[in-house]
This record gives C-alpha cells, sequence and structure tokens, in this order.
C-alpha cells in the first residue's frame, strides 16, 4: 500500500518536476536580449547581411551627431544606446559568442574557459596536433593550408550548432560552443603567426 501511494505520489509530483525543470533551463538572462535588441530572431543561424543593413538603419535613427541640438541627457541616453547596440552587432556577427549569447538566454550559460570533459578528448587531442602545427609551420604556404582547414572545421562546427539549437539540444549545443572557441583560438594562434 505504501509503496502504490509513493507511486502516485511521485507521478503528481513528476509533471511539478519537470515544469521546474523548464523553468530552469528557461530563467532570464542576466544581461540584454540581443536578438530583441537587434530585432532578429533567436536562432543561430542569422543572415549576418541583415544584422548589418539593421545595424546600420538604427545607428541612423539614434546617431548622437544627428542629434546634437537635443538636451545633454538625451545625448547620454543615446550614445549610451549607440555603445549597446554596437556591442550586441559585435556579438551576434561572431559564431561563438553568438552560441554562448544563445545559450544564455537559454538558462544554461557556458563557462568562460570550456574544460577538456565538455569537449571530449578526442577533440583535445586534435587542438592539442593543430596548436602543434602551427607553432611547427615554417612557411606562409603551412600557415595558409592550417587556417584553411581551421575555416572549414569552424563552417562545419557552426552548421552542427545551428542543428542543435533548432532542435534544442542544449548539451550538444553547450559543446559544439566549447570546440568553437578552442577553433577560434587556434585561428588568433594562426593570425598571430601570420602577422
Amino acid at each position: 500500500m505504501l509503496l502504490h501511494a509513493s507511486r502516485r505520489a511521485a507521478a503528481r509530483a513528476a509533471p511539478a518536476a519537470r515544469r521546474g525543470a523548464q523553468r530552469l533551463q528557461t530563467r532570464p538572462p542576466s544581461g540584454p536580449d540581443y536578438f530583441a535588441l537587434t530585432e532578429c530572431e533567436r536562432r543561430f543561424d542569422l543572415d549576418l547581411t541583415a544584422l548589418h543593413e539593421r545595424y546600420k538603419s538604427f545607428m541612423v535613427q539614434i546617431h548622437p551627431d544627428k542629434l546634437a541640438r537635443r538636451p545633454a541627457d538625451e545625448q547620454q541616453e543615446l550614445a549610451s544606446r549607440a555603445a549597446t547596440l554596437t556591442q550586441a552587432v559585435g556579438v551576434l556577427r561572431d559564431p561563438a559568442q553568438r552560441a554562448k549569447h544563445l545559450l544564455e538566454l537559454h538558462g544554461r550559460p557556458l563557462g568562460e574557459e570550456a574544460t577538456g570533459e565538455s569537449v571530449g578528448a578526442p577533440f583535445l587531442a586534435q587542438m592539442l596536433d593543430a596548436r602543434e602545427a602551427v607553432e611547427e609551420a615554417k612557411s606562409e604556404a603551412e600557415l595558409h593550408r592550417l587556417d584553411r582547414d581551421n575555416d572549414a572545421l569552424v563552417q562545419t562546427l557552426s552548421a552542427a550548432l545551428a542543428g542543435a539549437f533548432a532542435r534544442r539540444d542544449l548539451d550538444e549545443a553547450s559543446r559544439l560552443t566549447a570546440q568553437l572557441q578552442y577553433l577560434q583560438r587556434i585561428g588568433a594562434e594562426i593570425r598571430q603567426r601570420r602577422e
């Protein structure tokens, strides 16, 4: 009898627990929603050309030089809005930052440093090999090839991220975002060597 009662209580509690878990996953972000601010649909695969056009249009409307005759406090507010908008567009243009922002909006913030556990040992080994190849590259042609290969991996991961977010698979999106951050670091190292 007690077993049946505890099963019934668990069955009644399960929907509430699921609702609580859903609320946890969709808690409001601590900062602004850059998708809403730029009037973009909240998705990973953005039309960056349309984003840029929207940004230019917004900046024309709120550009401080255009509103020089307004009161100082209004000019300050417009300057603040312009800075926030510029930051929003910067985040949305960058695939890893856009993915991190989406995860935050879904209540799943990714830490600053992705751990080896989150990306998997095979991927970490691949990144160590890539970093070693960058360090050992002796010519511009080698660095160019490494850069091209890294860019191809970024494109592949970006496509996978778009799919993960579309499916709302936040665990997979977190893992892929962490991997994308590693690839961006490799890309930065390649660019630094090419300078």
